[in-house]
């Protein structure tokens, strides 16, 4: 009985949340919304014309990308090189991106003076409480950046959350995972210790 227990847990961390797909009526309308950011966005130009066109697979360069953290400050992925990058797309609502949280903060702890910064950028869409409000609950203390219209999914050309992105100092994507981060994961820590030692 335990046997089985452990494996059916095992079986729902490992398993992610599928994000629901809206589709608008209008495609012009749906190809201008995946395309556009806000008009508040300086850093828009910056980002690709065709965001499904952009590649983000291990070696490829991350697109261009910007948002905005929860305290109304800029993120643009382009300012961030010199500084290994753990990008991780999720939502409140995504079991498996809560589960992992604790591991995501341990990173963060663990090599932000080897110049690592977690960032996670959060997909909720409508009002920002529910967000500050697990912010603060779980003690996360790296950066959450807001994306209620998704393009970080389709520019990391994901539908299942959570999905992390490793990018080393000069904008190169050095690991990529779908699905949840597991305690101790062996590969994850060889990858981001590499990428740190990297000057």
């Amino acid at each position: 009985m335990k046997s089985t227990l452990a494996a059916l847990c095992t079986l729902l961390l490992v398993t992610a949340c599928a994000k629901q797909e809206t589709k608008s009526s209008n495609p012009a309308q749906s190809q201008k919304t995946a395309t556009t950011s806000s008009p508040s966005s300086k850093t828009a130009k910056e980002e690709p014309a065709d965001l499904a066109s952009a590649r983000t697979d291990v070696g490829d360069p991350m697109p261009a990308y910007s948002a905005k953290y929860l305290d109304g400050k800029p993120l643009t992925i382009a300012a961030e090189k010199g500084n290994v990058v753990f990008l991780n797309v999720w939502a409140t609502w995504c079991g498996p991106c809560r589960f992992e949280t604790p591991e995501l903060q341990s990173l963060q702890n663990q090599y932000a003076a080897k110049g690592l910064k977690v960032i996670g950028i959060s997909v909720d869409e409508g009002e920002t409480e529910a967000v500050k409000t697990f912010v603060a609950e779980q003690k996360i203390t790296y950066p959450i950046a807001l994306d209620p219209e998704q393009r970080i999914a389709n520019l990391v050309q994901t539908t299942v959350l959570p999905t992390s992105l490793l990018i080393d100092r000069n904008g190169k994507i050095v690991w990529r995972q779908i699905g949840a981060i597991l305690p101790n994961d062996a590969k994850l820590k060889a990858a981001v210790e590499k990428a740190v030692a990297e000057k």
